[in-house]
């Protein structure tokens, strides 16, 4: 008897499985660009199916569901490193000057028109006094 033929491969219908909820949640995220949701939200939201989606495929494409061990070490501390370095940017972005970061529509402001530069200034009437 061969390493190899010591572990024994999940049943094809879980992977089938998996693959229909990747198909599903990527038609949610499809729909959800779509949604007019508020600001704060819709990163949110899409980070959220992202996690989703990302877990299901390390989980059981990766086998990390069947293995344990150093595989899920690396893969815990991998995720701390992330979250630790997206957080590291986000903190950085929030406390820079605000004229720094890109505009945004909330922070433009739109100027009311001036006057025209190729339009003849015309002096206004004097004043009559009687």
């Amino acid at each position: 008897m061969s390493a190899s033929s010591k572990h024994e491969h999940p049943a094809i219908g879980r992977y089938v499985a998996v693959w229909a909820a990747l198909l599903l949640l990527t038609a949610v995220t499809v729909g959800a660009a779509r949604l007019h949701i508020p600001e704060p939200w819709h990163l949110l939201v899409a980070m959220a199916i992202a996690v989703v989606k990302s877990a299901l495929v390390a989980l059981f494409f990766m086998h990390l569901w069947d293995h344990g061990g150093a595989n899920r070490l690396v893969l815990a501390t991998s995720l701390v490193f992330v979250g630790l370095l997206m957080t590291l940017v986000l903190v950085d972005n929030a406390t820079r000057f605000p004229l720094a970061n890109p505009p945004t529509e909330a922070t433009l402001q739109l100027e009311p028109p001036g006057p025209d530069i190729l339009s003849p200034r015309v002096a206004p009437p004097a004043p009559r006094h009687p």
